[in-house]
């Protein structure tokens, strides 16, 4: 079998020859069957130069998906170094010497390692690890750690790296009892504190909780980043084009249908954003009031199955003759068009899918509803590509290449949906991330790669968030706060990049609709709020890297060597964490975990506009 699998890799090889680089490095996990045991893993990471493939080959075989694990590794890994993923293939051997369960708690190793094979760096090999990898470079919590700290403690670990906050883990035995010619099963749930338990086995126990982090305790070297900072009103003359068409049109239909107190509210509430210079912020508020509008408008005036059924052509007519235009431009798209023309395709697909729901729903007041979003959503893409007129000059891009960089992400996001799904993610954001994806399919088979790029940005980030938002309920909102912080400077730090080369509209749309909620969420405590500028952050940093891709603006990160750490390593008394009770069930790494924030971001029905 081994043999095989070297074979397979040299055949490889040899289609892909050039810069061909190799890092080895051991994983620990989980064996299968009934009695939990760790297993050392030995992973090969090879990087040659290619287009985007990911290979993986296990043996034996995983019970849950490696290959979600490896493309995840290998783009976060590219983010991280500001590389451009699609200039690459990665092929990783994963090895052991019985089947394992665990595939996502490999995800740091792996990406540890591809980072070592694209910076020509020898991990260490007396330093282990376990933790899964989140999209945005953090760390996440896994299972079984005091039988992979075992195994590793046996195989010569000196250093043993594990996710911030695992410290205190549980783990569920089975203990028999006889009392007389009986036999009682019980399950006993019993604390570990992994740090004292390494001491025992003389082995230094670490929580981290990025990758930047691991990567210093393996190597001795850190990712340099740039502090960048963006100036948010010199955007507002472009952003308030968006707000002053959406406020027309809004109190335009306002005129018509009369008073609806909720319309009204998000108007008056829009308008003092305006005040406020929220352009974008404003423009979201407009179009949700516009909705509210449209179907007390639909609900006066169609009286009868031919009056809706009209409406539903007239809708119809819409899209056709903006699809007929996007094609148009689509063939002439350039750099700094690539993400309004895109704006308006994502749009103009969602209302061709909501125009779909009113014609299925078989109800009266479904299809109106779907129909008042569907014709909302053909107007918002109006008001986007209004935009184009504003671009002077623009640098024209490979539609070929459009093309196949839309094929990359759609891969990309599968694999991160069923990796959401392997490591139990939460079911509402993935099942969003399956609709976006499926707008991206529908808008790639029209040939609308921009906008299908954007769809698919939508999904990586709400299939990345579904894994992310795994958390004990007792340390989530913490948890929350602190990736707030983070995603607000890395999203800022993106669009910064980004101008230099051009003008981030989109993104800066975004982030100024997350910083928003962010400061909402500052005032009111509302974990709501702080979901939704999570969201948006992320979106706008994601968009401004693929406008970075796609205008091959990026440049490349440099490695630091520093004989100290360049972070403060945690430091948790028992005292502090033995309130996080993560129960470990042997042969499965996912955490079962609540999440009380009710996420009213689904309840918007994408209202991100």
């Amino acid at each position: 079998m081994k043999k095989a699998v070297i074979l397979l890799l040299a055949f490889m090889l040899i289609i892909f020859p050039v810069n061909a680089k190799t890092v080895n490095i051991k994983a620990v996990a989980v064996k299968s069957g009934e009695k939990p045991e760790g297993a050392v893993i030995d992973i090969t990471v090879t990087v040659t130069d290619g287009e985007g493939k990911v290979f993986v080959s296990t043996s034996p075989y995983t019970e849950i998906d490696m290959q979600g694990s490896a493309q995840l590794a290998a783009l976060t890994a590219c983010d991280l170094l500001g590389l451009d993923f699609t200039k690459y293939n990665f092929y990783y051997e994963i090895e052991a010497d019985a089947p394992i369960v665990g595939g996502p708690s490999a995800g740091g190793v792996m990406t540890v390692a591809t980072i070592c094979v694209l910076k020509n760096l020898t991990p260490r090999s007396d330093v282990f690890m376990t933790g899964m990898i989140y999209p945005d470079g953090y760390i996440g919590p896994v299972g079984g750690i005091p039988y992979k700290l075992e195994a590793a403690a046996k195989s010569g670990a000196k250093i043993f790296l594990i996710p911030e906050g695992q410290r205190i883990v549980y783990i569920t035995k089975t203990v028999e009892e006889k009392k007389g010619p009986f036999v009682f099963i019980r399950q006993v749930t019993e604390p570990v504190d992994v740090v004292e338990l390494g001491k025992n086995l003389g082995v230094k126990v670490i929580e981290v909780e990025t990758i930047e982090q691991a990567l210093w305790y393996y190597t001795g070297y850190t990712i340099s980043k740039p502090q960048l900072k963006i100036n948010l009103a010199k955007y507002s003359d472009i952003l308030k084009i968006l707000a002053t068409k959406m406020e027309n049109e809004t109190i335009n239909l306002r005129n018509v249908v009369g008073e609806v107190k909720e319309a009204d509210e998000l108007i008056e509430k829009a308008k003092r954003h305006l005040e406020e210079r929220y352009y974008y912020t404003a423009t979201s508020e407009f179009f949700q009031a516009k909705i509210i509008l449209r179907k007390e408008y639909y609900s006066k005036t169609l009286k009868s199955d031919e009056d809706l059924e009209n409406a539903f052509k007239d809708v119809e007519s819409e899209i056709a003759e903006l699809k007929n235009y996007l094609r148009e431009v689509e063939d002439n798209v350039g750099v700094e068009s690539f993400q309004i023309v895109g704006a308006g395709e994502e749009r103009v697909a969602w209302a061709e899918k909501y125009l779909e729901n009113a014609k299925a729903s078989g109800n009266w007041y479904s299809a109106i509803d779907y129909l008042a979003l569907a014709k909302e959503r053909v107007e918002s893409a109006k008001v986007w590509l209004s935009l184009l007129q504003t671009i002077e000059e623009d640098v024209p891009l490979n539609k070929g290449e459009l093309k196949k960089r839309t094929e990359f992400y759609i891969r990309i996001v599968q694999s991160l949906i069923v990796y959401a799904n392997s490591v139990g993610g939460y079911s509402n954001l993935i099942d969003r991330a399956e609709q976006s994806l499926q707008i991206a399919q529908n808008l790639y088979n029209d040939g609308f790669y921009s906008g299908a790029q954007i769809a698919c940005m939508d999904s990586m980030v709400e299939a990345g968030l579904a894994v992310e938002l795994i958390a004990p309920s007792s340390v989530f909102e913490d948890i929350l706060k602190s990736k707030l912080e983070r995603v607000e400077k890395a999203a800022e730090t993106s669009i910064a990049e980004i101008e230099q080369a051009v003008t981030p509209i989109l993104p800066v749309a975004y982030f100024e609709f997350a910083k928003s909620y962010y400061e909402s969420y500052m005032s009111t405590n509302d974990v709501r709020d702080a979901v939704y500028a999570l969201i948006y952050y992320k979106l706008s940093e994601r968009l401004a890297k693929v406008m970075l891709l796609v205008s091959k603006a990026y440049e490349e990160r440099q490695i630091i060597k520093t004989e100290i750490p360049p972070f403060t390593p945690s430091e948790y008394s028992k005292t502090s964490i033995e309130r996080i009770e993560y129960i470990e069930v042997p042969g499965y790494s996912a955490l079962v975990c609540v999440i009380a924030v009710g996420l009213a971001y689904y309840k918007r029905k994408k209202s991100r506009r």
